[in-house]
């Protein structure tokens, strides 16, 4: 479509899910009878919530790889990746973290994420067979400059398994933002976390959606997550049974009798 002058841009979608569904013996665990369908466009901060066994990371599984849908379509900037294993989604783009943090244990939180800049699927044989070295000396000084920004300079020679549980979720972090996606996922990224650590990545969300990064993150926390999230969209049973602005999502009567409870919508 032409644009015409004086006329907003159409908006983009830069990542579309359509009609994804997923089932564990049987059992329906995303997408319900239709499967599940909603896009997040380009620039956005999309928040997905949900009560416990919603399907969230079921359908962050589903959006990066790690499992294959049972029936939909997932399509990234304009790219069919419902077959794409991880690593391509990465090289396409796609940044992920995990509600359990994952790190190469015998690395130092600096040689962590060179590997993440330079090891895109995170492959253990490339990272432990020393494969990331390529580059390693402008990675390194990339690591640090993102180290910095996460509040983890001053944890750079320290081995992975100092760290609180707090800092191995930041570092995570640092180990995406190091690849520069385009769109970041992240899952259950204030777990563990100690309120002080909270307001940094609160603010580090804020300055890397400014900058143009869109965001798609699974959150327990809301009152983070409906801070700083520019729509919601709500999970219950696998299927979408809302979506919409925080202040929409904070009085929808289905929302509230689902998963807020009847003292949110105050």
């Amino acid at each position: 479509m032409t644009a015409i002058a004086g006329q907003p841009r159409e908006r983009r979608a830069l990542l579309e899910a359509a009609g994804i569904s997923k089932r564990f013996a049987g059992l329906q665990a995303v997408g319900g009878s239709e499967g599940l369908s909603f896009d997040v466009f380009a620039g956005e901060f999309v928040g997905l919530i949900g009560p416990n066994g919603a399907g969230k990371s079921t359908t962050f599984d589903l959006l990066s790889g790690v499992l294959r849908s049972d029936s939909g379509a997932v399509t990234f900037d304009g790219r069919d990746v419902t077959e794409a294993d991880p690593h391509m989604h990465a090289r396409y783009g796609i940044g992920r973290t995990f509600q359990t943090p994952r790190s190469f244990e015998s690395m130092t939180v600096l040689q962590n994420v060179v590997a993440g800049a330079t090891n895109p699927g995170e492959r253990l044989g490339a990272a432990f067979g020393r494969k990331w070295r390529g580059g390693e000396r402008s990675a390194t000084d990339a690591a640090k400059r993102i180290l910095t920004r996460v509040g983890l300079a001053d944890r750079a020679s320290a081995p992975v398994s100092d760290l609180s549980g707090g800092e191995l979720r930041m570092l995570e972090v640092a180990r995406q933002l190091i690849r520069k996606p385009t769109l970041l996922l992240l899952d259950e990224p204030t777990a563990g976390v100690h309120p002080g650590l909270q307001d940094r990545l609160a603010a580090l969300l804020r300055d890397i959606h400014r900058e143009g990064m869109t965001l798609l993150v699974v959150e327990h926390n809301l009152h983070f997550l409906l801070a700083l999230a520019d729509h919601i969209l709500v999970l219950a049973e696998g299927e979408l049974i809302a979506q919409g602005t925080p202040a929409d999502i904070r009085v929808d009567p289905v929302v509230v009798s689902a998963y807020l409870g009847s003292d949110s919508a105050a």
